[in-house]
């Protein structure tokens, strides 16, 4: 339980209302009781926050409301992850080897890690101070995990991976599988040998059931600071750069070159051998074909420049009218012909 008045010290915030309100947790707009603070970090949601029987509201400033107890931050969708951190503190793995785990002799272990049960290490692999490693994971030899780094339960690093310090790599990743990579000839495909490796730099997340593939010589990057989505497929030789988004379901082929910051959404995809720039936004389902110029925002398939796409969007919406103003213009076209043709 905190005060109002409490939390906005907390996280650098404004009290409009009462200070002295007792907050006993964070809520829905929509679930939210007397007790409870709730946000409006979304206009759409507005009405529903007028609405809501939330003791409390988490805005920006400039929302408008009225008659109501606010915590008003410059930021507040920050503000409400450093609140959702202050209510539900993470619960931290106490340090400790189960002894269900299987860690061969050569392991190098730091200070205060946890491996949970039935988890397997192999040779000469490296666990910094703090890491976790949860029920079920299995590392490869040769690999490294930076400190505080965690692994949730049945993540599965391939020989050879490294891993930055604090990243955070969810159930069911897998990294540093064989890329994929086939010769063909005459009708068959013969495997090329993978043997490059993954490496993740410092405080990546990698969200669950997400593969990133190990090069087929030199290294599969991912920069510092990248935050990466369930389901998604970085694939061998690709070079993504820092502090990068990737949504669902997003896919990156072999060998391209991915620039800082750059935003790839839901379903997106982007062909193999490319160079994308710093700071590009693919939207949701496009295809990218192309190289990209730093700062492009892109949509469709093929993606191109997404002004151009709302405008062929918003004519494709039409088709079905143009076609028959096609139709009636051709009639009189027709109709005009031949009666000049009688004239003649």
């Amino acid at each position: 339980m905190f005060l109002l008045g409490e939390l906005a010290g907390r996280i650098g915030a404004e009290v409009q209302g009462d200070p002295g309100l007792r907050i006993e947790g964070l809520a829905t707009l929509g679930d939210a009781g007397p007790a409870q603070l709730s946000f409006l970090t979304n206009p759409r949601y507005r009405k529903a926050a007028e609405a809501s029987d939330a003791g409390a509201l988490l805005v920006g400033q400039g929302s408008g409301l009225s008659g109501r107890n606010l915590l008003i931050a410059a930021e507040p969708y920050l503000a409400l992850a450093e609140l959702l951190e202050l209510f539900h503190p993470a619960v931290t793995a106490p340090p400790g080897v189960s002894p269900d785990a299987r860690l061969a002799d050569d392991v190098e272990t730091g200070r205060d890690i946890h491996v949970g049960p039935f988890a397997v290490i192999g040779e000469r692999t490296k666990l910094g101070d703090g890491v976790i490693v949860g029920a079920g994971s299995v590392v490869g030899r040769d690999c490294e995990l930076g400190e505080k780094t965690e692994l949730k339960p049945r993540a599965v690093l391939y020989p050879g991976t490294r891993v930055g310090r604090r990243c955070l790599i969810h159930s069911g990743v897998v990294l540093g599988g064989d890329g994929y990579g086939f010769a063909t000839t005459k009708g068959e495909h013969r495997k090329v040998p993978q043997v490059g490796r993954v490496v993740l730099e410092d405080d990546v997340e990698i969200g669950a059931n997400t593969t990133v593939d190990r090069a087929m010589l030199g290294e599969t990057r991912i920069g510092r600071g990248s935050k990466i989505d369930n389901l998604v497929m970085i694939a061998h030789g690709v070079r993504l750069g820092p502090a990068a988004l990737l949504a669902g379901q997003a896919g990156i082929a072999g060998s391209a070159r991915v620039g800082a910051r750059a935003t790839l959404a839901g379903q997106s995809g982007v062909a193999g051998h490319l160079d994308l720039g710093d700071d590009i936004i693919v939207a949701a389902k496009a295809a990218v074909f192309a190289d990209l110029p730093d700062g492009a925002f892109v949509s469709g398939i093929p993606a191109m420049d997404h002004r151009r796409w709302k405008r062929a969007q918003a004519v494709t919406a039409r088709l079905p009218e143009l076609r028959k103003e096609v139709r009636k213009l051709r009639a009189k076209l027709t109709e005009l012909e031949q009666r000049l043709g009688a004239e003649d």
